[in-house]
């Protein structure tokens, strides 16, 4: 997993400002469609902020699909505390 992390400007718009982004190469629709609703649940319960000083997007790797939810929590938290 990676995370790329683009500044905002602080005078913007404050829209969106996280995505998540499961490549085809991963496998089918329906094994992307869950990894990317467990990285939202992750991040919505355990690493969002009010507002995030910029903008965050998680792009996930082959390896992420065999993560359970506590591994792949652990992988995410450890990104996110990098950006910090």
């Amino acid at each position: 997993m990676s995370l790329n992390f683009l500044p905002r400007d602080p005078a913007g718009p404050n829209l969106g400002s996280v995505a998540f982004l499961t490549p085809k190469r991963l496998g089918a629709a329906t094994k992307r469609t869950q990894l990317r609703r467990r990285m939202r649940e992750i991040y919505r319960r355990h690493l969002a902020q009010a507002v995030e000083p910029a903008y965050l997007v998680w792009v996930a790797r082959p390896p992420a699909l065999e993560l359970d939810f506590a591994e792949l929590k652990e992988c995410m938290t450890a990104l996110r505390g990098r950006v910090r």
